[in-house]
């Protein structure tokens, strides 16, 4: 799905099949947001909760952007999902720490670690 420099793809992780990972790429700004809300929908009405966002490619993230994250917290972890970040540039990392998202979101240095702590049943953050 492409909108305005922005490109989601979603696949499945390796590990366990339910586990859906959502690559972003380009800027997530307010009219991209829009196409990553209707990919995260997509995947909760086929009733998949576990989702890692690959954010290695995404060079920018906008308040809708961010708002998008928080947005499906609890509607994901109330049907015993989660919610994860992988692999984000250094500059997303800062506004990340910045906006005190670790306190919803936790973000893991690469999919593969995300993968894992699904795998290894490390809890969702409280909310």
């Amino acid at each position: 799905m492409t909108m305005d420099g922005m490109l989601v793809t979603t696949e499945k992780a390796q590990m366990r099949g339910e586990i859906a990972v959502i690559k972003v790429h380009g800027y997530l700004d307010m009219n991209a947001a829009q196409s990553l809300d209707h990919a995260i929908d997509s995947l909760l009405q086929a009733d998949c909760y576990d989702i890692i966002f690959d954010l290695g490619d995404v060079k920018y993230i906008g308040s809708r952007g961010w708002s998008v994250f928080l947005s499906k917290i609890k509607h994901v972890r109330d049907h015993g999902g989660d919610l994860k970040l992988a692999r984000m540039k250094p500059s997303v990392y800062e506004v990340y720490k910045l906006l005190e998202f670790f306190w919803f979101l936790r973000s893991y240095a690469t999919v593969e670690e995300a993968v894992s702590a699904f795998y290894n049943h490390v809890p969702p953050m409280p909310e």
